[in-house]
């Protein structure tokens, strides 16, 4: 599940943002965004910072996505 976030950056406006729901915890978000395109990319933020925006196809999101899963990222985190 996720949940949808007051989230507008100048460069994406209009965009319906969304969070992981565990993110809203103590009512901090610290958690990456993302929303839909019309044209068909993947928007992925910084809530943090609003410059901070990737656009991604959803096949390369789906890599990212397999990537953390597989543990290729485990590193990074800390």
């Amino acid at each position: 599940m996720n949940e949808f976030i007051g989230f507008d950056p100048v460069s994406h406006p209009g965009l319906d943002w969304s969070v992981a729901r565990d993110s809203h915890l103590d009512d901090t978000v610290e958690c990456a965004a993302l929303a839909a395109m019309p044209n068909g990319l993947i928007a992925l933020a910084n809530t943090n910072n609003a410059d901070a925006v990737v656009e991604l196809t959803p096949g390369e999101l789906r890599k990212l996505k397999d990537a953390f899963v597989a543990g290729q990222y485990d590193h990074l985190l800390g």
